[in-house]
């Protein structure tokens, strides 16, 4: 029963948001008693907590795959990406600003634990493609992924209010593209303009081979 309650609160926490749903709200939805839910799960902060563990650890689990010394690192690069943007299509911006607003201390430990994931994989491939002649030899990593994520906050907010004009797709896909460009060596455009004329952005992560 732990376990259900806390897929039910994650779905509805991270799809609609944590404000508006009360410990009452919570139960009825879930259709059991809120007794059975406090016993569970004593407070509401208790379950915004176990959710933002679950949203680190799978962000986490998302981008392992690319850690393969296998894979060239534009294809790292690229997978790496889209499953950025996979979590901020899956995940509502109202779950963010509702933690920043009244769960700061856990909006802070999220974003730093999402941050760390991401950085330094990024930061690492970069060094390693400047060599290889795949990324500008004047890049700085360390500054390249400053910017590129204050730009991915930003895109993620703004997404959200161009939904009347522009798809999420369509505003990730000119986003993702600014970056790539940006930073691509001009000898490797042909490899990852193949890579990317194969990528669907409206497909699920899991169905596309980059």
């Amino acid at each position: 029963m732990e376990q259900q309650i806390l897929d039910s609160v994650h779905q509805v926490f991270t799809t609609q948001s944590i404000s508006r749903y009360t410990m009452d709200d919570l139960s009825t939805q879930m259709g059991i008693s809120k007794k059975t839910l406090y016993r569970f799960y004593p407070s509401r902060q208790e379950l915004v907590d176990q959710v933002c563990k679950r949203v680190a650890e799978e962000y986490e689990e998302s981008l392992q795959p690319w850690d393969d010394p296998g894979i060239s690192n534009l294809k790292k690069l690229l997978g790496l990406i889209s499953n950025v943007v996979g979590f901020c299509k899956k995940v509502s911006p109202d779950f963010f600003l509702d933690l920043r607003r009244h769960y700061p201390v856990q909006y802070i430990e999220l974003n730093l634990k999402l941050e760390q994931s991401l950085t330094g994989r990024i930061q690492q491939l970069l060094q390693d493609g400047i060599q290889e002649g795949v990324f500008r030899s004047s890049l700085h990593p360390a500054l390249v992924m400053s910017i590129w994520q204050q730009h991915l906050q930003k895109d993620f907010e703004y997404a959200a209010q161009l939904v009347n004009d522009y798809s999420k797709d369509e505003v990730f896909r000119q986003a993702v593209y600014l970056f790539l460009y940006g930073i691509i060596a001009p000898a490797a455009i042909p490899e990852m303009e193949g890579m990317l004329a194969s990528y669907d952005w409206k497909s699920p992560l899991s169905t596309q081979t980059i």
